[in-house]
């Protein structure tokens, strides 16, 4: 069962293990019993051995033991509890050299009161004040409430100025079940994070190959548009180096943390150092899961489109839903190679030229246009979906054929029946801002 909270109703506490109710008395005879309970400070050995394993909060109170319950604190000569139930309650300012203590947290007390005999409860109190008991009792207080936040974490509240904030500890024995869940969680997490590196491996390094050749060649043929789109690619693949690297320095961080858990899970986890090093060790690993789980989804983000082509039954002949864009400018230049620049609607893609008039498809709402640079023979080419066009280049002075080359793309059920030319009154929405020719070829 895994636990999902507690009430308290007047001296019981109910609680919930996943579907599981379990009551349990909190300020009855019962839990008096434990006579000796704290009275023997000097035998303590904190931090040695760990009785308790996990921790719960119950109550916000004023408490009798933290007022009448300390025989050997600052509460030494209201001590009543004597003849009742022979018990003190031990705090951690006490145990723990000054020079050693911590800035107060929960954590911090419970990792202290849960090596200390015959304990089932700490209590924390103005912010900094722990001590462990054996029970608590409420006693009559004032309005206020558990407000003063802990010293070292100011998220959460460690008791008031005159109560408790009340905590139960139990033992489930489930560490070392815990670390073998840790340890599927990593590999989970270690495996999805593979295969996006997988997947989006070859986009990268296709993209800076394409890029490198295309970049120089469009940069001295005098086309600031193609230049600036593949300045575009050359950004594009840099975030995905980038994160395909962190990928494989947390694949080795998660293997290496899987192995840890293993080792600590079969280990002894009997004494407070190897129970507190595998809680750091389970946090340590559940912060990389999470880090892991959101590269993992930042790769996958970045290469969707790639991906969608790639796995698409209806990419082939996708292309001949796609007019040259000068069909639409001036028709005595369709069959011309030319580039074209607009608002992107997407990140560009490494695919061929179905693959790209697929993604403009599949990007239903927003493409209607994309710009094609085949890279090389047999390999895919560079592909740049466009909302909205606002230049074209096109080059007169080329002997090989379109599909050889580059071209602007435009979708016929976009702009069948219209003209794009540019047009000077500034009242076509769809006209591109500059149609320019080269009468040469890249």
């Amino acid at each position: 069962f895994f636990f999902v909270g507690a009430t308290v109703q007047g001296d019981r506490i109910l609680i919930e293990f996943g579907g599981l109710h379990l009551a349990r008395q909190t300020n009855n005879n019962n839990n008096k019993k434990i006579p000796g309970a704290g009275m023997t400070p000097e035998s303590i050995e904190p931090f040695t051995t760990v009785l308790k394993d996990g921790f719960y909060e119950v109550d916000c109170v004023k408490d009798y033991l933290f007022e009448y319950g300390d025989k050997f604190g600052d509460n030494k000569f209201s001590y009543k509890l004597g003849e009742i139930s022979n018990v003190s309650i031990v705090h951690y300012s006490s145990l723990v050299a000054k020079e050693d203590q911590e800035q107060m947290t929960h954590e911090v007390c419970f990792r202290f009161c849960r090596t200390v005999p015959d304990m089932t409860f700490f209590g924390l109190t103005n912010g900094r004040e722990c001590y462990c008991a054996p029970y608590y009792e409420m006693e009559a207080s004032d309005s206020s409430d558990c407000d003063a936040v802990c010293d070292g974490d100011h998220t959460t509240m460690c008791g008031g100025k005159t109560k408790s904030s009340i905590f139960a500890m139990h033992q489930c024995s489930s560490t070392a079940a815990d670390l073998e869940k840790t340890g599927a969680t990593i590999t989970e997490a270690e495996e999805a994070l593979g295969m996006a590196v997988v997947a989006a491996s070859p986009t990268w390094s296709g993209m800076v190959a394409a890029t490198t050749e295309l970049q120089g060649k469009f940069g001295e043929s005098g086309d600031p548009g193609a230049s600036d789109l593949m300045q575009t690619a050359k950004v594009y693949s840099g975030t995905l180096e980038e994160a395909l690297g962190r990928a494989t320095a947390l694949k080795d961080k998660l293997t290496s943390l899987k192995s840890e858990t293993s080792s600590s899970a079969t280990g002894d986890l009997t004494s407070s150092s190897s129970v507190t090093a595998a809680e750091e060790l389970m946090e340590l690993s559940e912060a990389a899961v999470t880090e892991a789980q959101a590269t993992t989804e930042e790769i996958e983000a970045l290469v969707k489109a790639d991906m969608a082509v790639r796995n698409d039954s209806l990419v082939e002949n996708a292309s001949k839903q796609y007019f040259s864009t000068m069909y639409f400018v001036n028709t005595n230049f369709t069959e011309v190679p030319s580039t074209c620049t607009g608002k992107a609607s997407e990140s560009p893609i490494l695919t061929s030229l179905d693959g790209c008039a697929r993604a403009c498809d599949n990007d239903v709402h927003e493409c209607t246009a994309f710009s094609y640079f085949p890279a090389g023979e047999g390999t895919d080419g560079l592909c740049f979906l466009m909302s909205k066009l606002l230049t074209i280049q096109y080059y007169t002075g080329c002997s090989e054929t379109p599909a050889k080359l580059f071209q602007c793309y435009a979708k016929l059920s976009k702009y069948e029946s219209t003209s794009i030319a540019p047009d000077g009154s500034g009242k076509c929405e769809n006209c591109l801002k500059e149609a320019k020719k080269a009468d040469r070829c890249v």
